[in-house]
């Protein structure tokens, strides 16, 4: 059993933040009931955008949009028909979990914000992610990780090198980052419920995310410290990155300088003669005597003399951190990643492959669950409407009057 067995989570959500947050529950053992519009949520079609293939118009392999739905079940409601309002709210009196990211507009106009349901279904933990959260001038303002999480927060601008352009985005890191918190916010409303028998409104925002992630930084800049930079004026020179001969990068980690600069130039350098040069013995020395870009510099052209093969031998022996600067496609085959099964692959009908990331936590009596890719758009409805007491002549009616639909394709060709 997974930590999770026997919660049932009902998620209301389209794109990634939201949708991800149901799939960590998924796969912590939770019963995951994907709710869709009739049409699909939006993201299904938004693979090609990066490259990533869709199989079969979606019905034998999505992984773009597997990647943050895999192991729900499906459901398709049209919730603004009355009788598929009806259909929800059923849904909601069995559920203890409901994850969203519409806007309070939205939730308020079909009758169903956390203020409209939590007399009604005191037991619920209300789950909800926002662009920007739900008070400030920016309240009501459409949201992604691109704008709210990069943009905003400080990252795209400030962890960029000075004069250079921003930062590349990567689709879905502000938007796994806010799900994670507010997964561990509703695991956490869960344990009190279970103490006080209530349910309770957990929030998070890409916004959120982004200033927690980036609260080191904000604290730094707000002590005086000019940020962007550049690469020749770290915290310490020990704490930097450089390039190899073969063109190779690695970020050098010796972050207690004062402590590890004398191993760092005799045992990684060869260079005894810079532990005890006065102008780099003790961080303080170097900052009074602006010998930092300097320093750099001259590690910079001893580490240019030698491949990174060379140099992580020498700085593991050394016992000194580092870390080379992978690629994607390195990271998807490195042994670390998949021995730890934190990246693993799943093989589609049509014999591609894709690989995915697990939860960011593993719990060791909890095997993870074999993987299961998204369905169609409401694969599960009738098997999911049967268990709440719909006879077949119901199912059938309120699929002929549109207020719920069986497996669609909604995926365009």
């Amino acid at each position: 059993m997974g930590p999770l067995e026997g919660i049932k989570v009902l998620d209301l959500s389209n794109f990634l933040a939201a949708s991800t947050a149901g799939r960590i529950m998924a796969e912590w053992g939770a019963d995951v009931i994907k709710i869709e519009p009739l049409s699909g949520d939006t993201y299904r079609n938004n693979g090609p955008y990066m490259n990533i293939p869709i199989y079969d118009r979606g019905q034998t392999g999505n992984p773009s949009y597997d990647n943050e739905n895999g192991n729900k079940r499906w459901v398709a409601l049209n919730l603004k028909s009355e009788k598929g309002m009806a259909v929800f709210r059923k849904l909601l009196a069995t559920a203890d979990v409901l994850i969203t990211n519409y806007r309070p507009g939205a939730l308020k106009k079909l009758g169903i914000s956390y203020d409209d349901l939590k007399e009604e279904f005191p037991r619920l933990v209300f789950g909800s992610i926002l662009g920007y959260g739900k008070k400030g001038p920016a309240s009501g303002k459409p949201g992604f990780d691109y704008t709210a999480f990069y943009a905003r927060s400080g990252l795209m601008a400030d962890a960029a090198p000075r004069g250079g352009d921003l930062v590349n985005t990567v689709a879905g890191l502000g938007d796994h980052f806010a799900a994670t918190a507010l997964v561990a916010g509703i695991n956490a409303a869960l344990v009190r419920r279970s103490t006080t028998g209530k349910g309770d409104l957990v929030e998070a925002s890409l916004f959120q995310a982004g200033c927690f992630a980036l609260s080191s930084g904000f604290l730094s800049a707000y002590s005086g410290k000019p940020w962007p930079r550049t690469r020749f004026e770290p915290n310490n020179s020990t704490s930097n990155t450089y390039k190899c001969k073969d063109g190779e990068w690695f970020y050098l980690a010796a972050t207690a300088y004062d402590k590890q600069w004398a191993d760092v130039a005799t045992k990684v350098l060869g260079r005894p003669d810079l532990a005890t040069d006065p102008r780099f013995v003790t961080r303080k020395a170097v900052e009074e005597q602006g010998a930092m870009e300097e320093q750099v510099r001259i590690m910079d052209e001893i580490f240019a003399t030698k491949t990174y093969a060379e140099w992580a031998k020498i700085m593991t022996e050394a016992d000194i951190a580092f870390e080379k600067a992978q690629h994607f496609t390195e990271l998807v085959e490195d042994p670390q990643a998949l021995e730890n099964e934190y990246i693993f692959y799943h093989a589609y009908p049509n014999g591609k492959k894709a690989p995915f990331a697990h939860a960011p936590a593993a719990i060791a009596s909890c095997p993870w669950p074999e993987f299961q890719p998204a369905k169609l758009t409401g694969a599960d409805t009738e098997a999911i409407l049967k268990e709440m007491g719909y006879s077949d002549a119901e199912i059938k009616a309120l699929m002929e009057d549109g207020d719920v639909a069986g497996p669609t394709i909604t995926v365009k060709g």
